[in-house]
């Protein structure tokens, strides 16, 4: 909520915008007050129609600093680089947001690095979260590196909007929309800077208070494991293995709890990718090969046969029968 009461015209019109979403007015002055999700993203939207200031995000997270991660920002006090400060602050998101799902990529082969960011497929978004997301992500990458970090590129899932301009001049890079996903993308050296804040003095204190916070945050096993599935699954690595050693328990334990949550492994895959192959393929103009591809899938024909499981129609159909109604809209 930092920084929508000072840009809002007026006060008073921007606490009845609250309270028509659920939300408190106490939230504007107390940070520690926890705030469902799916109501802000409506406040930001609703309050970008009425203002006509469809910026919203961007004009937010200009007057936001590394603070807005309130205590996962300590994680940058107990790492020496920018990259294990960077995946440090992925891994304990979920204090800060059980909603965001953020992951520092490196693509062996190539100078850039890229922190990946999207939002939990059953919590509906706005453009304007999307957009104060990546700029939120840009703040603290520069408060990190204690520089202006020169972005390479910043890609939006949605398609362009009224914003453009604003997000043009924010980013200062090339910005590209309907892309596969929510990213920005830098020089792959700077990961090897020094984090000039370290003090090592303060890691076991930290670390504790940080575990302490992740295990009451994520009580519900099932919504943890839904996590750490999508986070693997936008690296790439996704295998029952690897799920299972993020969330620091055996295979048969994991599996032993989802099974007591009447779903499992294959579930929770199958799940991301259903979400994310409608957006994909709504929302962006990827060859059907790529989205097969971005999905984790070896060949279109297996991702073809999940999308008519999922939705009782093709994909290819699925985009033209839309693109035909959005024309006649």
């Amino acid at each position: 909520m930092t920084g929508i009461a000072d840009i809002a015209p007026d006060r008073g019109d921007l606490l009845a915008h609250m309270r028509a979403v659920g939300i408190e007015a106490d939230a504007l002055r107390k940070s520690d007050i926890s705030i469902d999700y799916a109501a802000f993203c409506a406040l930001l939207h609703n309050c970008a129609v009425a203002w006509d200031m469809p910026d919203i995000g961007l004009r937010m997270a200009g007057l936001q600093g590394l603070d807005l991660l309130g205590p996962v920002a300590l994680v940058v006090r107990m790492e020496r680089t920018f990259r294990s400060a960077m995946n440090a602050i992925c891994e304990n998101l979920i204090i800060h947001s059980n909603a965001i799902l953020a992951v520092l990529e490196e693509t062996p082969g190539t100078d850039t690095a890229t922190v990946v960011l999207d939002i939990r497929s059953d919590i509906p978004d706005s453009r304007e979260n999307t957009e104060l997301i990546l700029a939120q992500a840009n703040v603290v990458i520069d408060a990190i590196a204690e520089m202006d970090v020169p972005l390479v590129e910043v890609a939006f899932r949605h398609a362009k909007g009224a914003s453009a301009p604003a997000v043009s001049k924010f980013f200062g890079c090339p910005v590209r929309y309907g892309a596969e996903r929510n990213a920005l993308s830098f020089d792959r050296d700077i990961l090897d800077l020094a984090v000039q804040r370290s003090d090592h003095a303060f890691h076991t204190l930290i670390q504790r208070y940080l575990m302490t916070s992740k295990a009451e945050v994520a009580s519900n096993f099932v919504d943890e494991a839904r996590r750490e599935v999508s986070r693997q699954m936008e690296l790439g690595t996704c295998t029952l293995e690897n799920v299972a050693r993020g969330l620091k328990i055996s295979t048969r334990s994991m599996q032993r709890q989802l099974r007591t949550n009447n779903t499992t492994f294959g579930d929770l895959v199958d799940e991301w990718r259903q979400d994310r192959a409608l957006s994909l393929v709504l929302n962006t103009r990827l060859p059907l090969s790529e989205v097969s591809g971005a999905l984790g899938y070896s060949e279109q024909s297996v991702f073809t046969k999940a999308f008519r499981r999922w939705y009782g129609i093709a994909p290819l159909r699925y985009r033209t029968d839309s693109d035909k109604l959005i024309a006649v809209r």
